[in-house]
């Protein structure tokens, strides 16, 4: 028994493995790829929009607390349509959600670190040098949907959800472009997702269902509100100084 045990253990890890490579794709590939291409600086460069942090307090609370607010916002519209009212379990212990968010933070196998690096830190300031922000974000959330497809496949994600994640990516976008191209933000962004969803229990599958169509839908609504507001470069748009309106770059500097 103890053999069979030890084979299937091993079966299974060797089966695994390519799918647990496959989701620390984006974070391996970025890596990988600045290594032949940047060499040792190269990846010291990558690095170190991890270090990105002197940037505006207001990012902070807009990477703590945007991704939970979407959450809270989808599971209480649900309620609005007969699921029960959430309760305090939802919330969990503090000692419970910090941990949680703590780990999400340094998770190899888990979508904050594994994608942030990959997704923002390399690929979207390349795509960026070719596209307007808007367009090389709206180009990379294609690239993220068909990244996750293969946990459609799997059924491990709602189809519909992709079209949270194409949002999910532009507002992403939004942040890091308004950070000095900080990963750690987007990183702590990405970790605070979830945090509310996975602890709401006792749901019907009719009522689960529809949360995550709402949660698509405020991720949507948020998205759009962004570009509305931010414009084609997800920047604060030109302030008029002397009459003459400052560039992007430099609405930039004023948020820090």
């Amino acid at each position: 028994m103890p053999e069979r045990i030890y084979t299937g253990t091993t079966l299974t890890f060797i089966l695994a493995g390519p799918f647990f490579l496959m989701l620390a794709g984006p974070l391996l590939a970025s890596l990988i790829v600045t290594a032949i291409i940047g060499g040792k600086d190269g990846l010291i460069a990558l690095l170190r929009k991890f270090t990105i942090w002197r940037v505006g307090w207001q990012w902070y609370v807009v990477a703590l607390l945007l991704t939970p607010a979407i959450s809270l916002a989808a599971l209480y519209l649900n309620t609005l349509f007969g699921a029960p009212v959430p309760t305090a379990a939802l919330f969990g212990s503090v000692s419970g959600l910090l941990i949680t968010f703590a780990t999400r933070l340094v998770h190899p196998f888990d979508g904050p670190l594994q994608e942030e690096l990959g997704w923002r830190g390399f690929a979207l300031p390349r795509l960026q040098e070719r596209y307007s922000a808007l367009t090389a974000n709206l180009i990379l959330g294609v690239m993220v949907v068909i990244w996750h497809l293969p946990l459609v496949l799997m059924g491990m994600l709602p189809a519909h959800l992709l079209i949270a994640t194409l949002a999910f990516t532009v507002v992403f976008g939004w942040i890091v472009n308004n950070t000095k191209g900080s990963v750690l933000l987007v990183l702590i962004a990405h970790a605070a997702d979830g945090l509310f969803i996975l602890r709401n229990l006792g749901l019907s599958d009719v009522d689960t269902t529809r949360l995550t169509w709402l949660q698509a839908a405020v991720w949507v609504v948020v998205a759009v509100i962004v570009v509305l507001r931010y414009g084609p470069t997800l920047v604060r748009k030109p302030a008029q100084v002397g009459g003459v309106a400052t560039t992007a770059p430099a609405a930039l500097s004023n948020l820090s």
